[in-house]
């Protein structure tokens, strides 16, 4: 269901996101996030991370999983994890999640009803609605 906002909702939507961009957790995820996309080193640490992930997950597919499946991931998260500019950038994520959860809890505050999760509802036909 596309619907077109009003102008004055759009206005407090775009005045919402400037002021979402001017807190610290967002600059610093900014930050980090364009450091770590420059930083060669750090992405392929976490290209061998999904690679891992991706191996566990199809090893997952063909057997039960046993305690030395989980040995690789592990060392390769704890490789990634090492390195300062992938550290500051899971950490700062948290930060702007911790940020957006506040913010969601506001608003579902005062609409009575969680915000973020209803936003998140798969959208659904309109003879759904009907049934």
């Amino acid at each position: 269901m596309n619907t077109s906002l009003p102008e004055p909702l759009k206005d407090a939507i775009r005045s919402l996101v400037e002021q979402i961009a001017t807190t610290q957790p967002f600059q610093d995820f900014e930050s980090t996030r364009s450091m770590l996309s420059r930083n060669v080193e750090a992405l392929q640490l976490l290209e061998h991370l999904e690679e891992e992930q991706r191996s566990l997950s199809r090893l997952a597919l063909q057997r039960d999983l046993a305690d030395e499946d989980f040995t690789a991931i592990e060392e390769a998260r704890q490789k990634a994890l090492a390195h300062p500019v992938i550290l500051a950038y899971f950490q700062a994520q948290d930060r702007l999640v911790s940020l957006l959860q506040e913010i969601n809890n506001e608003m579902s505050s005062l609409l009575g009803f969680d915000f973020a999760s209803s936003a998140a509802q798969p959208e659904r036909e309109l003879e759904e609605d009907w049934e």
